[in-house]
């Protein structure tokens, strides 16, 4: 019987992808205003380096802050600019909050909910405690949730065991119990699996079938996951 049902945030839960290209792009305008020409290269440069930085966060190799510092640095190296600790923080605040302004939850979230009405919901993402957690709340997610774990306060991130296995810890249900779901096949779904939970890949953007193996189970949206708990 599935007693529980977590999910990954970015990308799954909420449109990460769109908000990201839209803070990086902002960012981009103040920093190089004249650049526009340069701003498609710049926001696939961005979002790279924003995976490469926070792996080095994951890792422990650098603070939160200066994973943020880092990246802002390396992304406009190559225009000649150059920031003070002070100028890239002022920088990466208003980044932030333009990003956090257009994370929206996607349009399957709610009802989604609604199905799972006797399940108790969580969050597992790899990512900044207080970051996520914000963002949790603006999208209007967090009442609904009974537990969030964050790579950061948890001290392990996806794909290791321990991060799904203590959030089952703390919802008090077992990993068979449980069901978890994400937009990434090997990050989410076959990471979830191989800690003792059912694994489900959202491929959202319908992505090759023969990629998705059988130890995990395949959705294109949020509302079909009621369909495999009958």
């Amino acid at each position: 019987m599935i007693r529980a049902v977590l999910f990954d945030l970015d990308d799954t839960l909420i449109d990460h992808d769109a908000a990201i290209r839209g803070a990086a792009l902002s960012l981009f305008d103040k920093v190089i205003p004249d650049g526009k020409h340069e701003f498609k290269v710049f926001i696939e440069q961005w979002i790279s380096l924003n995976r490469e930085w926070y792996k080095k966060f994951f890792a422990k190799q650098v603070t939160f802050q200066e994973s943020g510092r880092g990246k802002l640095r390396e992304a406009f190296s190559k225009y000649g600019c150059r920031f003070s600790n002070r100028d890239a923080d002022t920088l990466l605040s208003e980044y932030w909050e333009y990003y956090v302004s257009k994370c929206q939850r996607f349009d399957d979230v709610g009802e989604c909910f609604a199905q799972l009405q006797k399940c108790k919901i969580g969050v597992v993402t790899n990512g900044q405690e207080a970051q996520q957690v914000e963002k949790l709340r603006r999208c209007g997610i967090l009442s609904v949730m009974d537990v969030v774990v964050t790579s950061e306060a948890a001290g392990f991130a996806k794909p290791a065991p321990q991060i799904f296995q203590l959030a089952c810890a703390k919802l008090g249900v077992q990993e068979t119990e449980s069901i978890y779901v994400g937009d990434n096949l090997e990050l989410d779904a076959i990471a979830a699996r191989d800690a003792g939970l059912i694994g489900v890949w959202l491929n959202r953007l319908h992505g090759d079938l023969e990629a998705s193996p059988r130890i995990v189970k395949r959705i294109n949206r949020l509302t079909e996951l009621s369909e495999l708990m009958l």
